[in-house]
């Protein structure tokens, strides 16, 4: 085991004459997984810190971008435009990172030819090391903010809570079971967040590197379970985990399973004068300051501006229709009658949810003109564009809808269903079950 752990060595504490030889293939598969964790380390850095980052992402996506394209149509034989999205399970990003391992391929030959006689690369490796710890902290604060802030698993919508089971996609019922429960939410916010903080000190990157493990672990078993568009992006992150866990592999196994003594990690490769260590922490709060801040400003804003803390419109509301006349011709609310609205759904700014009686889900375009009382449909080729409907609410819970829509008058009487009235809502929590509650 030690030869095959060897290229990832904690430490190049042992850079000099008195450091041990890697083998042959410890040093050829350095030289293949070097190449390709830094190449796509920077992918993946400058896709989602694009904004700060766009002077040197852009040459480097368009660098990729004729090699990637080649390989979707001539390797993959995709013969339709590739969609260009770097995060996505898309075929460009298949493509872009088939790119990577061919350039890592050549790059351990070539390298390996010109580079046959050194011994090791402890010194290479360390600072590849460092650099996965800050890409793996980055990519889990990210996430883990995103949950905390309830942004990536929000409460299931007032439109998703009017879908039938059955139509749900995969990702769609993980999202919502993941969702509605903000605790559940919060904790994996808050794990992710952990893993990343053990990460930013070299005495706890074991730990941060396990808990990450285990956290991506999860979420890779999740996304591949529920059809999650984001496999890849997983992938990568638990290869950056298990890179950065390999030195300890032996120590642990020694600890938790062979019941032997462990020998520390050394863990100052350098020595520095104490000017040099003053600058060199004062250079870490400041990176650690530029990871933290800036998310956590983006996410509080995110979430007052759209997320949870975002206020309700003014007629926010899952509405039953209970009457409906159009052209003049009253429609009763039949199964059979696919274009008689179900229910109203008003829960995000101008937005105008319809559920029809065959459950499909039409979202409009509005602006709601509060001085007039009038919802204004806004142009998007669709029948009703710039239709008009008069608003009252002539009793608590109720609202009433007239005017022109689609050139034909229209009017319509809707009643409130309160969002507590379904069960995945007020079910919440028991400390005491005297039976299994399946419902």
């Amino acid at each position: 085991m030690s030869d095959v752990l060897l290229f990832t060595s904690r430490t190049p504490a042992h850079s000099g004459e008195n450091a041990a030889a890697w083998s042959p293939w410890a040093r050829i598969a350095f030289r293949f997984g070097f190449t390709y964790l830094v190449l796509s380390a920077f992918f993946w850095i400058f896709e989602f810190a694009d904004k700060s980052t766009a002077l040197l992402a852009r040459p480097y996506q368009a660098f990729w971008h004729p090699f990637a394209s080649w390989t979707a149509q001539h390797l993959f034989h995709w013969s339709r435009d590739v969609q260009v999205n770097f995060v996505r399970d898309t075929r460009y990003l298949y493509a872009l990172l088939t790119c990577f391992l061919a350039a890592s391929l050549v790059s351990a030959i070539v390298w390996s030819i010109l580079d046959r006689k050194r011994d090791h690369y402890n010194t290479l490796n360390y600072w590849l090391r460092v650099l996965l710890r800050y890409e793996l902290i980055y990519l889990l604060l990210h996430y883990g903010m995103d949950k905390v802030f309830l942004l990536q698993f929000p409460a299931p919508t007032l439109a998703r809570l009017t879908e039938r089971f059955g139509d749900y996609s995969p990702s769609s019922l993980m999202w919502s079971f993941i969702g509605a429960s903000t605790v559940y939410t919060v904790f994996g916010g808050v794990a992710e967040i952990l893993g990343a903080v053990f990460l930013l000190f070299r005495k706890t990157t074991t730990l941060g590197a396990l808990i990450s493990f285990a956290v991506m672990f999860n979420v890779t078993v999740m996304d591949f379970s529920y059809d999650v568009s984001v496999k890849l992006l997983c992938l990568n992150m638990l290869l950056m985990a298990v890179y950065l866990m390999l030195p300890d592999i032996g120590r642990l196994l020694d600890f938790f399973f062979l019941n032997r003594a462990t020998q520390p990690a050394q863990l100052s490769p350098f020595k520095l004068s104490r000017s040099k260590q003053l600058a060199a922490t004062a250079l870490k709060v400041c990176v650690i300051l530029y990871l933290i801040v800036p998310l956590t400003v983006r996410d509080w804003k995110n979430y007052q501006q759209s997320g949870a803390g975002a206020p309700h419109p003014p007629l926010y509301g899952l509405y039953e229709v209970e009457e409906l006349s159009l052209g003049g011709v009253t429609h009763p609310p039949l199964v059979t009658d696919a274009s008689r609205w179900r229910y109203v759904i008003i829960d995000k700014p101008d937005s105008f949810a319809v559920r029809r009686m065959d459950d499909s889900l039409i979202d409009y375009r509005i602006h709601y003109d509060g001085a007039q009382h009038q919802i204004l449909f806004d142009a998007r080729g669709d029948a009703i564009d710039k239709s008009t409907l008069r608003v009252s609410q002539p009793a608590a819970g109720a609202m009433h809808l007239d005017g022109s829509l689609g050139g034909a008058p229209f009017s319509a009487e809707l009643k409130q269903i309160d969002r507590n009235s379904f069960t995945l809502v007020n079910r919440g929590f028991h400390w005491i079950s005297e039976s299994s509650f399946i419902h």
